[in-house]
């Protein structure tokens, strides 16, 4: 976060100086430590997001691949003039723990273009699916067992 912190402070001002490299660590430092102090923000935090970012990276690699491929399962289904759309509701338990990582999944499912997250309780997920065709295999997704490996890595 100190490194973030100091780099948007350079970003934002413009210049690269020596007064604002100055004036940039001072203020970076009192905001670093005034999110330590009110914030609950610890160090062990940065070495924990520096640790996921390859994962979390992939993770995103990942949803780009999931968009594009459902993106043109889409354009046959639209293109497909004597294709009838047989819209569902799939509801499966995801083995997420974290609320933040089933919301991850959630927001990643609505993302996807043929399905929409509509309701999560718990380890419970419903996602109304546009056709069968996105509705297979939605209880193994790919999304489930990256953002499990993170959680498990977050741990």
């Amino acid at each position: 976060m100190l490194t973030a912190l100091f780099l948007l402070w350079i970003a934002f001002n413009g210049r690269f100086t020596i007064e604002v490299v100055l004036i940039g660590a001072l203020i970076t430092l009192v905001l670093y430590f005034f999110c330590a102090k009110f914030l609950g923000y610890r160090l062990r935090h940065e070495f924990l997001t520096l640790r996921m970012l390859p994962r979390a990276v992939a993770y995103v690699f990942t949803l780009m691949v999931e968009i594009v491929k459902a993106s043109l399962l889409m354009i046959r289904i639209v293109v497909n003039p004597k294709r009838k759309v047989k819209p569902q509701f799939v509801t499966f338990d995801t083995p997420l723990e974290t609320s933040a990582a089933q919301s991850v999944l959630a927001n990643s499912i609505t993302l996807t273009p043929g399905t929409i997250s509509v309701h999560c309780e718990g380890s419970k997920l419903t996602v109304h699916c546009l056709d069968p065709v996105f509705a297979e295999g939605i209880e193994n997704l790919v999304f489930q067992q990256k953002l499990k490996r993170l959680e498990r890595l977050g741990a």
